[in-house]
């Protein structure tokens, strides 16, 4: 966890203009409010760092990800290790940013960390009224199984889902007809 690269000194990490991000809270044992920060970014989801991590940094994502605010954050993988790329390290926020993009960090995919060292969030069991955002993706785990539950507007394309004829609880592979 110790920090060993100073981060980009004064510089934000903005994304391209057309590029979504899209945010959702993964891991074992956790509550639906709570999990290993993962971003889509590229076509790739992604972790975030815990080195220089604190709770400004968490009521930003907590807010991003609906919620009114953070009551906590974890370090060193609590909810497990993620997969694929380490996004952001170095995060720095004041905690009024919009956006975990808007905060200070070594920029998107330059870090210095392992799996070992990712961060979660825990935030407050409360949403933010009316908030709708297509971006946020939930993430629960029923026996082993990864379930996904897009929001309202996520792109998600109904049709593109079968019948399953096999048992999902006690099959690990699903045949659709």
């Amino acid at each position: 966890m110790a920090q060993t690269t100073p981060p980009t000194q004064g510089t934000t990490s903005p994304k391209p203009q057309n590029e979504r991000l899209q945010f959702r809270l993964v891991g074992y044992p956790r509550k639906h409010n709570e999990g290993r920060v993962e971003v889509f970014y590229k076509g790739e989801w992604g972790t975030i760092c815990d080195d220089d991590f604190s709770l400004s940094n968490a009521n930003v994502l907590c807010r991003q990800l609906g919620f009114v605010s953070a009551t906590g954050w974890t370090h060193s993988a609590k909810y497990g290790k993620g997969q694929g790329k380490i996004w952001l390290d170095n995060v720095q926020c004041n905690g009024g940013e919009k956006s975990i993009d808007l905060c200070k960090s070594r920029g998107w995919g330059n870090s210095d960390c392992t799996h070992d060292e990712d961060a979660g969030v825990v935030c407050k069991d409360e949403r933010l009224p009316g908030f709708v955002d297509s971006n946020v993706i939930d993430v629960r785990h029923y026996n082993g199984l990864q379930l996904h539950y897009a929001t309202a507007g996520s792109g998600v394309n109904p049709s593109q889902f079968r019948k399953c004829t096999g048992d999902p609880i006690s099959n690990s592979i699903l045949s659709f007809e």
